[in-house]
């Protein structure tokens, strides 16, 4: 009896921390998002103005909006969200380089992303 009992009060605790933390680590990813809909939107609306190379750039801000909206907002299984969520990072890497912006001198980072590179690790 002892032992049912306590690996049910184990199993209704894991539960409840299970949930508390996916609620935590949901708010990350979508204040993530929502910065790179944010800083997405904004350079559109500077590079409409300009004439000089902005193909390139609008078609990269494009996917990468369009890489955000397509994000899960739903746990589905058969979706591996860590590998699409990978590929947004890796996209906003990619714009923030043809945009020609020093992310080391400025705050522009999202939530939960160190704003200065990792430091490297030698043995």
């Amino acid at each position: 009896m002892g032992f049912t009992r306590g690996f049910s009060l184990g199993e209704e605790v894991g539960w409840r921390d299970g949930y508390q933390l996916g609620l935590q680590r949901g708010a990350q990813i979508a204040t993530e998002l929502g910065f790179y809909q944010g800083f997405v939107h904004a350079w559109i609306t500077v590079l409409e103005r300009e004439e000089i190379a902005k193909q390139r750039k609008m078609v990269a801000l494009k996917a990468l909006l369009e890489m955000t909206k397509n994000f899960p907002q739903v746990n589905i299984a058969d979706e591996d969200m860590f590998e699409k969520l990978h590929k947004i990072r890796a996209k906003f890497k990619q714009v923030v380089s043809i945009l020609n912006i020093n992310t080391q001198e400025s705050e522009l980072h999202p939530e939960g992303e160190p704003s200065s590179p990792r430091p490297e690790m030698s043995f």
